[in-house]
């Protein structure tokens, strides 16, 4: 043979070998193993951390929400405490008033809010009057529940349900140190 024929059959063999350990390469089993999903015990959690502007937006868009089509005549701040404004008819005509709470971050991830002052022009009105009062003419979300007899709003979050069946529970509440901090839950066998 001459040496083009044995050049080409070397080249040829060259190709059709580097061809094979190709193919046997990207056929063989990679070794990487799929990694298997760790269960969590108990319920899934995303931790979110909010600021006291962040929460006000949130919050009054919730009560817009919830409160639907009715006019909504309270508003909700939160400042150094949550503040609520409203007003309440008294001999027919509307009494402006001013209230602050103390929130506290339940162990149960619910929120109380507990009756710190009052304003109601220059009169002396308990505040279970006002909250009774505010109960009973406005269109709080069924998660709110006012108790005037205790002077505080019961804000169970427990109760409060997302659209997309997510639950949120408060950790941490402190709006001094401007601290606010929730655990969005899934919904059970979500994260399955």
């Amino acid at each position: 043979m001459t040496k083009w024929k044995v050049a080409f059959f070397l080249l040829l063999g060259s190709v059709a070998a580097l061809f094979a350990i190709l193919f046997i390469l990207i056929f063989l089993p990679s070794g990487a193993e799929k990694p298997a999903m760790v269960e969590v015990e108990g319920e899934t959690a995303f931790h979110v951390t909010s600021s006291k502007a962040e929460l006000n937006q949130l919050v009054n868009y919730y009560l817009a929400k919830e409160a639907g089509s009715a006019p909504i005549d309270y508003d909700v701040y939160i400042g150094n405490d949550v503040e609520l404004y409203g007003s309440f008819p008294v001999f027919g005509t509307d009494i402006d008033y001013y209230m602050t709470f103390e929130p506290e971050a339940m162990e149960n991830g619910d929120i109380v809010l507990r009756q710190k002052g009052l304003r109601v022009g220059l009169l002396d009105i308990p505040a279970s009057y006002v909250l009774k009062t505010a109960d009973s003419a406005y269109a709080f979300p069924d998660w709110v529940h006012v108790v005037p007899d205790e002077e505080r709003i019961y804000v169970s979050l427990a109760e409060m349900r997302l659209d997309n069946g997510m639950r949120v529970k408060a950790e941490s509440f402190n709006l001094a140190k401007d601290d606010i901090q929730f655990a969005v839950l899934l919904p059970e066998g979500a994260a399955q």
